[in-house]
C-alpha cells in the first residue's frame, strides 16, 4: 500500500530545503549593498550553495543509500538549519560563503535522500505521480520564500530570510523523526562502496540523464537566481514587486511539473519531454532579455519559460527508479543525476554573470540557447536509449 503519509513529509522536506535556494535571489541587492560585491561575486554566492554537492553527490547518494532514505533527509535538514543560522549570524562575505558551503551538504544530501523514499513508499502504479508531485519541491520552495522575502527584508532585512528557512525546516526534521517507516527490505549495506559508484557510473543512461539535468538547471537557475536583478536593473520594476514577480514566474515552473507528470503518465516518451522544453527555453529567453520588447510581454515571456521547463524535472525524477542499475542503488543513482544538477546550479548563474558582466544583458539567450541545444543533443541520446530498452523488454516476453 502506497503511504502518502510519508511521501507528503519527503515533498514537505524538499519544499524546506528550497527555501534556502530561494531566500538568496531577493536578497541580491540588500547583499551587494552591506558586503559590497559585484555582480560576478553574487553570482558566486548562488552558485556555491551547489558547489559541494556539485562535486560529492555521487557519494552523498550513497551515503544515503547506507543510512537509510529518513536519516539522510534528517541529518540533511539538520545541516541547512544549522548553515543557515550561521548565515543568520555573519557579518563577513566570508562566513557567508562558508555558511552557503555546509548548507550546500545539507541540500544535496535531502534532495538526493526523498526520491528513494517516495519510491519504496509507494506502489508501483501510484511512483510515476508520486514522483511528479516530488518535482514541486523546487519551484514551491522558491516561490514561497521569494513571496516572503520582501515582507521579511522591510523590517528584518535579508537576515529574516535565513531565519525563516531554518524555521521552516525543523518541522519537517521533527515530524520525519517521529513518523514510523519500514526498514528496507535489502541489506545495502554488504555493497562496496566502490562497487556501487562504479555501476551507477559506467552506464551511459546515468551521464545522459544526469547532463540533462545539468543543461537545464544551468539554464532555469541562471535565468531565475537573477531575474529580480534584471527585473530591477533593466526593466525599472521597484524591489518589492521585483520579488513577487519573480516568485509568481517560479510558481509557475510547477504547473509544468503536474503536466510533466501527466504527460509521463499519458505515455509521452521521456525524450520528447526533453526535446520540447529545450526548444522552448531557447524561444521563450530571447523574448525574455528583448530590451525593445515592453515590459508585460518580457514578463509573460519568463511565466512561459518557467512552465516549459517544469516539463524537464519531473521527467528527469521518474525516470530515476527506472534507470537505477538497482533497486537498492536509487539513491546512489539519485546522487548522480542531482550531481549534474548541483554543476548546473553551480556554473550556471556564474556563468551568466560573466556574460551580462561583459556583454550586458543582450548576450544573456546566446547562453542559454547554447545549453539547451546541448540538452536537446542528450534527449535525442536518449530517444536511442529508451527505444533500445524498449525492444529489449518487448524480446523478453516474447513466446
Amino acid at each position: 500500500m502506497t503511504r502518502w503519509k510519508v511521501i507528503a513529509l519527503a515533498v514537505f522536506g524538499g519544499i524546506a530545503a528550497a527555501m534556502h535556494i530561494g531566500k538568496v535571489p531577493p536578497a541580491i541587492p540588500l547583499l551587494r549593498e552591506e558586503f559590497g560585491m559585484t555582480l560576478v561575486q553574487a553570482g558566486w554566492l548562488m552558485g556555491l550553495a551547489s558547489a559541494l554537492g556539485a562535486v560529492c553527490g555521487l557519494v552523498i547518494g550513497r551515503l544515503t543509500d547506507y543510512l537509510t532514505h529518513r536519516l539522510a533527509m534528517i541529518i540533511g535538514l539538520a545541516l541547512l538549519i544549522s548553515g543557515s543560522l550561521m548565515g543568520f549570524s555573519s557579518h563577513t562575505s566570508f562566513l557567508l560563503l562558508a555558511s552557503r558551503v555546509l548548507e550546500s551538504f545539507g541540500l544535496i544530501m535531502t534532495i538526493v535522500a526523498a526520491p528513494g523514499l517516495i519510491s519504496s513508499s509507494c506502489e508501483l502504479q501510484d511512483r510515476q505521480l508520486a514522483l511528479g508531485i516530488w518535482g514541486l519541491w523546487l519551484p514551491a520552495g522558491v516561490a514561497t520564500m521569494m513571496l516572503t522575502s520582501p515582507l521579511l527584508m522591510t523590517t528584518y532585512g535579508w537576515r529574516g530570510s535565513w531565519l525563516l528557512a531554518a524555521s521552516i525546516s525543523f518541522v519537517p526534521l521533527v515530524l520525519l523523526s517521529l513518523v514510523n517507516i519500514p526498514a528496507p527490505a535489502s541489506d545495502i549495506r554488504t555493497t562496496p562502496l566502490l562497487a556501487s559508484l562504479s555501476l551507477t557510473a559506467s552506464r551511459g543512461s546515468s551521464w545522459i540523464i544526469a547532463g540533462i539535468f545539468l543543461c537545464y538547471s544551468a539554464s532555469f537557475m541562471a535565468v531565475f537566481g537573477f531575474l529580480p536583478t534584471l527585473l530591477i536593473e533593466d526593466m525599472q520594476v521597484e524591489l518589492n514587486h521585483a520579488s513577487m514577480l519573480a516568485a509568481l514566474a517560479v510558481l509557475a515552473n510547477a504547473v509544468g511539473n503536474v503536466f510533466g507528470g501527466v504527460f509521463a503518465r499519458l505515455g509521452v516518451p521521456r525524450w520528447l519531454l526533453v526535446a520540447v522544453p529545450c526548444l522552448m527555453l531557447t524561444l521563450t529567453s530571447f523574448l525574455v532579455f528583448a530590451e525593445a520588447l515592453p515590459v508585460g510581454l518580457r514578463y509573460g515571456a519568463s511565466v512561459l519559460y518557467a512552465v516549459s521547463g517544469g516539463l524537464l524535472p519531473a521527467t528527469i525524477m521518474g525516470a530515476i527508479p527506472v534507470y537505477a542499475p538497482r533497486r537498492d542503488l536509487v539513491g546512489t543513482f539519485s546522487g548522480f543525476v542531482m550531481q549534474g544538477s548541483n554543476i548546473g546550479q553551480c556554473l550556471g548563474p556564474m556563468l551568466l554573470a560573466m556574460v551580462v558582466g561583459a556583454h550586458g544583458w543582450r548576450a544573456a539567450p546566446y547562453y542559454i540557447a547554447s545549453m539547451t541545444l546541448l540538452g536537446l543533443l542528450l534527449s535525442l541520446r536518449l530517444r536511442a536509449i529508451e527505444k533500445a530498452r524498449l525492444g529489449s523488454q518487448r524480446a523478453a516476453v516474447a513466446p
